[in-house]
C-alpha cells in the first residue's frame, strides 16, 4: 500500500524551520558586497546587489532567445506545410496540466496508465492529505522567499556566463542567423504547435498517429482517479504544499548547480556561495566588453530574435509530422478537474520533497503502528 508516511512526515517537520528563512533583500546585499571585495575590479564601482545589475542582462538575452547559437534552418521548411491546430487555450491548458501530471506520477514511480499504480497515487494523495491536515494545526506558515531568490540567481548567473562564453554580450553582439522577414509567418505557425508536441513527447504518444484517439483514453483512465473531496482545510493544505513546492524546488535546483546540501550548509553561507558566483560572473562581462554590467545594459542594441532554442531541426520535424483530427470532444477546464487541481500540486510537492531532501512515499507498511488504513478509510468515508 502506498502511503505518504507518518515517519516521513516527521523527518519533514523537523526541517520546516530551516525551509522557512526571511527575506533575502539585505542579505543577500550584504554577502555580495563582501564577496565583491574579494576582486578589487568589481569592488571599485559595484553597488551592494550584483544581481541587480546582472538580471537586466538575463531579461535581455530571454527577450531574444539567448543564450543560444545561432539559428541555421534548412529553407526546405518554407516548403512543407505546418498543421494547424484546433484547440482552444484553455483546452491546451488542461492537456498540458494532465501530461505534467504523467510525468511527475512517473518520477514517483507511479504510471497512471496502469489501474494499480493509478490506485496507488490516489492513496497518495489521501495520505498525504491527511498528514498535511495535521501538519496544518502546527506549522507556521512557510515563506520560500529567500530559497527562491538565491535560486534565481543562481540561474541569472549561468544564463550570463554561458551568454559570456558564446560571444554575445559585447556592444555589437555578432548575427543569430538568417534576417527573420521570410520566416515569421512559419515560426508564428510553429510557436502555436510547440505545446501540443511538448504534451506528444511528455505522455509517449506516436505523433504520426491521430492525436485525438491517443489522448482520449489517457483522459478517461485520469479522470477515473479519485481525489479527496474540495473542504477548507483541504484547501488549507494545498496553499501550504504550494509555498513548500517553491521551497523545495529552489533548494533542489541549488542543491544541483552548488553541489552542496544547501539545508546542510545553511542559508548564510549558501548566499555567500551565490554572491561569489555573481562576482565571478560580473567580473567576465566586465573583462569580454570592456565595461560594467550596469553600462553594458544600455550599450546593448535591440536584435532579431534567436529562434535556435525553439525551432530546432528535431522540434520542427515534430511539428511536419504532427497528426491533429479535430476534437469531437469537450476539454474540461483544470478548474474542473480534481486530479488536476488536488492531484497535480500534491504529485509536485511529492516529487519537489524528494529531489530536495530525498523523502518519498512508502510502497509497504512501516510496521507495527501503521496507520494507512486508518487514513485510507477516513478518506474514503
Amino acid at each position: 500500500m502506498v502511503c505518504f508516511c507518518k515517519h516521513t512526515m516527521s523527518e519533514l517537520e523537523l526541517l520546516l524551520p530551516s525551509l522557512h528563512a526571511p527575506a533575502v533583500g539585505a542579505d543577500l546585499s550584504a554577502s555580495l558586497s563582501a564577496s565583491a571585495s574579494l576582486n578589487a575590479g568589481i569592488a571599485a564601482g559595484a553597488p551592494l546587489s550584483l544581481m541587480d545589475e546582472l538580471r537586466p542582462l538575463a531579461a535581455w538575452l530571454a527577450q531574444f532567445g539567448l543564450p543560444a547559437p545561432p539559428w541555421t534552418p534548412d529553407p526546405a521548411w518554407l516548403g512543407e506545410p505546418l498543421p494547424r491546430i484546433q484547440l482552444t487555450a484553455s483546452a491546451v491548458a488542461t492537456l498540458q496540466a494532465f501530461a505534467q501530471l504523467q510525468v511527475l506520477a512517473l518520477s514517483l514511480g507511479m504510471n497512471l496508465m496502469v489501474a494499480a499504480q493509478a490506485t496507488a497515487f490516489a492513496r497518495l494523495v489521501a495520505t498525504l492529505n491527511a498528514r498535511l491536515a495535521l501538519l496544518l494545526q502546527t506549522a507556521a506558515p512557510i515563506n520560500p522567499a529567500s530559497w527562491v531568490q538565491l535560486s534565481a540567481a543562481v540561474t541569472i548567473s549561468a544564463q550570463v556566463t554561458e551568454a559570456v562564453r558564446l560571444g554575445l554580450l559585447v556592444p555589437t553582439p555578432p548575427p543569430m542567423g538568417p534576417p527573420l522577414s521570410l520566416w515569421r509567418n512559419f515560426l508564428s505557425e510553429l510557436r502555436a504547435l510547440l505545446p501540443v508536441i511538448a504534451i506528444a513527447n511528455q505522455l509517449q504518444l506516436d505523433l504520426s498517429a491521430s492525436l485525438t484517439a491517443q489522448l482520449a483514453p489517457i483522459l478517461r483512465t485520469m479522470l477515473r482517479i479519485p481525489m479527496p473531496a474540495m473542504t477548507a482545510t483541504l484547501t488549507a493544505a494545498l496553499s501550504l504544499t504550494t509555498s513548500l513546492t517553491a521551497a523545495l524546488a529552489a533548494v533542489a535546483q541549488l542543491k544541483l548547480a552548488l553541489g552542496i546540501d544547501p539545508l546542510t550548509v545553511g542559508l548564510p553561507a549558501v548566499r555567500m556561495m551565490v554572491a561569489e558566483r555573481l562576482a565571478v560572473t560580473a567580473s567576465l562581462v566586465e573583462q569580454a566588453a570592456g565595461m560594467p554590467p550596469a553600462a553594458l545594459i544600455a550599450a546593448l542594441p535591440r536584435i532579431e530574435y534567436c529562434p535556435t532554442l525553439m525551432a530546432p531541426p528535431a522540434v520542427v520535424q515534430a511539428a511536419l509530422s504532427l497528426n491533429l483530427p479535430p476534437m469531437t470532444w469537450q476539454i474540461p477546464l483544470i478548474a474542473d478537474v480534481p486530479v488536476l487541481n488536488v492531484g497535480l500540486p500534491m504529485a509536485a510537492f511529492s516529487a519537489q520533497l524528494n529531489a530536495a531532501l530525498n523523502l518519498r512515499a512508502s510502497a509497504t507498511p512501516c510496521g507495527p503502528g501503521c496507520d494507512a488504513s486508518v487514513l485510507m478509510a477516513a478518506a474514503s468515508a
